[in-house]
């Protein structure tokens, strides 16, 4: 007989021969209707107290307590810890499942950015077209500006051998690199509709040019008839204005061609590449990116597992404690209606 049975059979006792005025009665209807039952499996990891073995036990040990008016939170601690302990290797369990998940979301996640860079770079290459480029039109052009500029060289270095027969040479490098000043000039200032005209710029574009003509005229019209003279100053002076443009134009038209013809030449790789290797590498990606949510899937149902394992020995602990403090709070209510002698006699019983 537990102690809850004789406390109650000692209140029956006293009703029927002291007759006591109050009509409360203490059954097992104030107690929860179905309690919990403890698990079944044996504990051999877990110390426990004896009174946490079986429900009867549990409820003595209330009843002792509530009519000892012993403070019960280290009996509630004992049972936290108690639940603590059966929990952990769950709790850890729990933990490395959803780690692991995590890591597998992360997987997931890279390789679905990969698939979709692969996707957006394939259908920005379909979408793209060639730019038109005329690299060898204007590297033709280069080459041919080139040659404008040695056979202007050469002529000049013919017209003054006469008049300089033993250092032709270096008067002609000095007069042909004066005369290619306008060189430096992209544009010419004929061509710049923006720009105002002024006397400085008009110098520096048709003065320097004008001046190295001249000079060749000059040795040369006392040797030769002045119309062939004249026509050697005019050829020498546009030689002079245009070869210079030329030259400087072709040169930086066939970087802008050169960039053109690389990148049509690197988007006939890519188109080429779409029907190719990016369709073998999305197709490998997708199969990775299915095997690890399959591996994942395979995870969840032992997370799950282990949640509702927690989950259910929480709601234990949570009965348990429930059953413990509503037996102390009706063994200490009962208390307030016993002298100690009796008390003493339902414990001894």
């Amino acid at each position: 007989m537990t102690i809850l049975d004789k406390l109650q059979a000692f209140f029956s006792k006293e009703n029927k021969e002291e007759s006591l005025e109050t009509d409360t009665v203490f059954t097992q209807e104030i107690l929860p209707e179905e309690l919990p039952k403890l698990s079944q499996e044996p504990i051999a990891e877990v110390n426990f107290p004896h009174w946490l073995a079986n429900e009867e036990a549990l409820r003595d040990e209330g009843v002792l307590f509530g009519l000892s008016e012993a403070n019960m939170d280290d009996k509630l601690q004992i049972i936290s810890a108690y639940f603590n302990q059966k929990t952990a290797k769950l709790q850890k369990t729990k933990e490395e499942l959803a780690e692991k998940i995590g890591e597998l979301n992360l997987f997931i996640e890279k390789k679905h950015n990969e698939l979709q860079a692969i996707i957006q770079k394939s259908e920005a290459t379909t979408a793209a077209d060639f730019q038109d480029e005329q690299l060898w039109r204007v590297a033709i052009g280069l080459l041919i500006s080139l040659g404008m500029c040695f056979g202007n060289y050469f002529l000049i270095d013919q017209s003054l051998q006469i008049s300089f027969p033993e250092s032709h040479r270096y008067i002609s490098w000095g007069v042909f690199l004066t005369g290619m000043f306008s060189l430096y000039n992209p544009l010419s200032v004929l061509h710049q509709s923006e720009q105002k005209l002024t006397w400085k710029s008009l110098l520096e574009e048709f003065g320097v040019p004008f001046a190295a003509s001249l000079f060749v005229f000059v040795q040369v019209v006392e040797n030769q008839a002045i119309y062939k003279a004249i026509a050697l100053f005019v050829f020498v002076f546009f030689m002079f204005m245009v070869s210079g443009k030329i030259l400087l134009s072709s040169i930086t038209k066939l970087k802008t061609e050169w960039r053109l013809f690389a990148k049509n030449n690197t988007l006939k790789g890519d188109k080429k590449a779409v029907s190719t290797t990016w369709t073998t590498d999305k197709n490998k990606l997708e199969d990775e990116i299915e095997a690890l949510r399959i591996k994942k899937w395979k995870i969840v149902p032992e997370l799950n597992h282990a949640e509702g394992e927690i989950n259910a020995l929480l709601s234990q602990k949570e009965t348990l404690i429930g059953l413990f403090v509503s037996e102390y709070n009706l063994a200490k209510a009962y208390k307030n209606k016993l002298s100690k002698s009796q008390i003493s006699n339902i414990l001894e019983k």
